[in-house]
């Protein structure tokens, strides 16, 4: 990954266990992504669907369901782990969302310009 980090936003600006979009452009792209924030740490993905290139939510901030345990896709409700992006159900099973280096240095959220889009994989 570039070692290039962007400020992204303070942590406190992510409501813990929820998720906030953002508009941003990253080594001269624009990107729509999220970030998904679990206690002092934030999780950041392109909102993006791996199964139909669609974005993930149907609302601005709705990327969450089963209790904000999981993120999953308003258009056919398929679910991945907060953690790693991973699809863990629905019909882009073994995908993973398209993620960001993230670093969390002074109560600010930075993340690298480079998307990481991970290797499909089989899970027992």
């Amino acid at each position: 990954m570039a070692d290039e980090m962007k400020r992204l936003c303070a942590v406190e600006d992510i409501i813990d266990g929820k998720a906030r979009d953002f508009d941003i452009e990253l080594g001269g792209v624009k990107r729509i992504l999220f970030a998904v924030r679990l206690g002092e740490r934030v999780f950041v993905y392109l909102n993006y669907c791996p199964h139909m290139g669609r974005p993930l939510n149907f609302a601005p901030g709705r990327f969450l369901l089963k209790d904000d345990e999981e993120i999953f896709c308003a258009f056919h409700y398929a679910g991945f782990r907060i953690e790693d992006g991973y699809c863990t159900d629905g019909p882009c099973r073994n995908y993973s969302l398209g993620r960001f280096a993230t670093k969390i240095e002074n109560g600010e959220v930075f993340i690298g310009e480079e998307l990481v889009w991970p290797e499909p994989r089989s899970e027992p």
